[in-house]
């Protein structure tokens, strides 16, 4: 947690200049902040567990010899980052490298300086400056009361279907929102703010914290036709209305471009 913390504190100590660079297209951004606050994330994770292997958004690979993986990303959300918009966030999760599975996970939110952390087995919790709760999913349990939060891609092809998408499952809910982080979007999964959370071309570091949050905090979790989460799809909602988003999403192929 005392590395997500300073983590945020070296974010919104930002330079008047950001150094903005692109990456896979011209909307997929990337600024030095970016860069500095994975440095020290790594920095900080090899000085404290040197035996452990770290991926990172923005080029960290370093293997490890314990069979634990970190995996973060130094800012989720960074073009909200880049407008001042307050929904970006520093997520940093552990997994076993053998299972898969996720041990740990923190989601720290520096402007509203909410803290979300979970452990495997252990329940998930907000640590805020109002105090400290147990996260717990909402009660929701028709799709149609449901409000849904997704994500888009990058290259407009991507986008283009997942409109195409978004078209079938908006007449079906409540209602949906694009906040612009999947990290924090999966915490408020947890917290009950929202009741689901869908969306195609993620990858681990984006969900490999928040995910774990949703699910310790009672929601379901799964890819598309029995498969696991990963980039074709994710995902994560109170278990009584995710068989039928699931259904929504597999009839209309919503894991293919």
């Amino acid at each position: 947690m005392s590395i997500a913390k300073s983590t945020g504190e070296l974010l919104l100590d930002r330079p008047s200049d950001l150094g903005i660079q692109t990456k896979s297209t011209a909307t997929d951004v990337v600024t030095l902040m970016d860069q500095r606050a994975e440095a020290f994330i790594v920095g900080e994770l090899t000085k404290h567990r040197p035996e452990d292997a770290i991926l990172g958004e923005e080029g960290a690979n370093k293997p490890g010899s314990s069979g634990m993986q970190w995996v973060i990303d130094p800012i989720d959300g960074t073009v909200n980052y880049l407008h001042k918009v307050p929904h970006w966030c520093v997520s940093i999760g552990l997994k076993d490298e053998n299972s898969g599975q996720a041990l740990a996970g923190v989601v720290y939110v520096p402007i509203l300086d909410q803290m979300y952390i979970s452990s495997r087995g252990l329940g998930a919790w907000v640590i805020e400056p109002s105090g400290t709760r147990k996260l717990q999913v909402s009660e929701c349990n028709e799709l149609s009361q449901a409000l849904m939060g997704t994500g888009f891609g990058y290259a407009s092809s991507r986008r283009a279907s997942q409109a195409r998408v978004l078209q079938q499952v908006l007449p079906k809910v409540a209602d949906i929102r694009r906040l612009g982080s999947c990290a924090v979007d999966l915490c408020l999964v947890a917290e009950g703010v929202l009741d689901g959370y869908y969306e195609r071309g993620v990858n681990a570091w984006d969900h490999a914290a928040g995910e774990l949050i949703a699910r310790e905090a009672g929601a379901v979790s799964s890819g598309l036709f029995g498969n696991q989460i990963g980039e074709d799809m994710i995902v994560v909602t109170t278990p009584a209305i995710h068989a039928e988003l699931i259904a929504i999403l597999e009839t209309h192929n919503a894991d293919k471009d």
